[in-house]
């Protein structure tokens, strides 16, 4: 029991012991001269009541090492007072970039500017620069308030552009020709050549150069169309503007011709086809003498019918025209059946002359006119070397040959012996012969239509066939009747 006792009491001594201890640490810390601080350490603050006097003391009392790049609130000098916020700010890590060059620092500056100024690094308004990866505002550096990670800086070069002859000079930091180009006002068609080419990235003292597309007319399938190429030939222009050739096309003027400003160029469409035209041949009109039908007589022997006939042609179109048409060739699909038309050949008496007894193997209705030596200019030839009389008569010798014996109702008995006056508007025409113009006067002769009779016997030339009997135009109502 005794010994139960002198443990517990024991233990209870320590118990107390540790809580007075305890209790007096607060109180010694609260005592003179302590003071209460805070440190914020890269973002974690911690609060503590401290007895150093200046800030380096307490950094040295907590163990802290402020790195050579960090920032430090306050001077380790400065003496601390109650309340003290000190902050420590460690160096974080930037690229800059500058035309491509790198460097790496540590610095716990935020703003570009200063990070910049931190780095011996000057900027220019000309200057391109992105924090961050984002593009940024020169004028507006001085209060970005984002921390810079990533600086990147590219510095405006000297851009000399020769655009087709005239040259100029500007300074850009785009990133490529066509956008430097672009920024400078510098406008460009599609077929514009430019060297080096628009995705080209820049470098210091280049030139650019310009060659522009030369604006041509182009006339194609009907449509009239204003384009420009950069092409030096025709030919070459045609790919360029995706016009091409096909089969017999050409193009005018030719695909070796220069381009030039303000040229036409037209492409002519060619085409070409074979076709067949029909068409009737016409049958040949046969004639022959039959010695069975007598003399004027007619008769058709065989009917005529038409054959047909097949040309071909190939035809060439230029644009939708036809421009020629060669003869291929021509092929009979029916050959045609002539008519033959018989006519009679038998001469034989047909009559007598009415009021007469002369006997005639023909008859003829003509126009019969008068004429006489002054109206031959005083001459009495005729064409057979007879002596213009009354008697001779002259006709055409086709209707009614020489030396055929006649007879003219009004006039009587004669013969042809000369030839009729010129052109006629009917061969069925004759002139009757006097001696003089007092006999014909005489005569009381006039112009009419009359029968001729053919009197018998035959002469030894008979023509068989006559042409188809046709009025004088002067007399169209004329005809001998009967």
């Amino acid at each position: 029991m005794l010994l139960t006792f002198i443990l517990t009491t024991s233990c209870t001594l320590v118990f107390t012991l540790v809580l007075f201890l305890r209790a007096l640490e607060p109180l010694s810390q609260a005592g003179f001269g302590s003071v209460q601080v805070s440190i914020d350490h890269g973002g974690a603050l911690q609060s503590l009541r401290t007895g150093s006097v200046t800030v380096g003391e307490l950094l040295s009392e907590l163990g802290l090492d402020v790195p050579q790049a960090a920032a430090l609130s306050h001077a380790e000098s400065v003496p601390l007072e109650d309340g003290m916020v000190i902050r420590i700010v460690p160096p974080r890590a930037v690229t800059i970039i500058v035309d491509g060059n790198q460097r790496h620092l540590q610095t716990t500056l935020r703003n570009t500017l200063d990070i910049l100024r931190s780095a011996d690094i000057a900027v220019q308004a000309s200057d391109k620069i992105w924090v961050n990866g984002a593009l940024a505002n020169i004028e507006a550096l001085p209060e970005w308030t984002a921390p810079a990670q990533h600086i990147r800086i590219r510095r405006a070069i000297r851009l000399t552009i020769n655009d087709g002859g005239a040259q100029s000079t500007i300074l850009t930091n785009a990133d490529s020709i066509e956008d430097a180009l672009s920024e400078a006002g510098v406008s460009l068609h599609s077929n514009d050549q430019v060297s080096p080419p628009l995705d080209s990235a820049l470098a210091a003292d280049m030139t650019v150069r310009i060659k522009r597309a030369l604006p041509v007319t182009l006339l194609v399938d009907g449509l009239t169309i204003e384009a420009r190429t950069g092409a030096a030939r025709v030919g070459d222009a045609l790919i360029e503007l995706n016009a091409p050739l096909f089969g017999l096309d050409y193009v005018q003027p030719s695909a070796e011709t220069a381009i030039h400003a303000d040229m036409t160029i037209e492409i002519v469409r060619v085409s070409e086809e074979i076709v067949a035209e029909g068409a009737p041949i016409d049958f040949k009109v046969v004639t022959q003498l039959d010695a069975d039908l007598k003399l004027d007589e007619v008769a058709v022997r065989q009917a005529g019918r038409a054959g047909a006939q097949e040309t071909r042609y190939r035809l060439r179109y230029e644009n939708g025209v036809e421009v020629e048409r060669q003869l291929i060739e021509t092929v009979v699909v029916e050959a045609p059946i002539d008519k033959i038309v018989a006519y009679g050949a038998k001469v034989e008496v047909v009559g007598t002359v009415p009021g007469t007894d002369l006997a005639y193997w023909r008859r003829i209705c003509v126009i019969a006119t008068n004429y006489d030596p002054e109206s031959q200019g005083g001459s009495h030839a005729t064409a057979t070397g007879a002596t213009l009389a009354k008697g001779i008569i002259a006709a055409k010798p086709h209707i009614i040959p020489y030396y055929t014996s006649v007879y003219v109702p009004g006039y009587g008995k004669g013969t042809i012996r000369d030839t009729g006056a010129g052109p006629r508007s009917t061969p069925f025409w004759i002139d009757l012969g006097y001696g003089s113009r007092a006999e014909a006067q005489a005569a009381n002769a006039h112009t009419r239509y009359t029968w001729v009779y053919h009197l018998w016997p035959p002469p030894e030339k008979v023509i068989h066939i006559l042409p188809p009997w046709r009025p004088s135009v002067s007399y169209p109502g004329g005809g001998c009747g009967g």
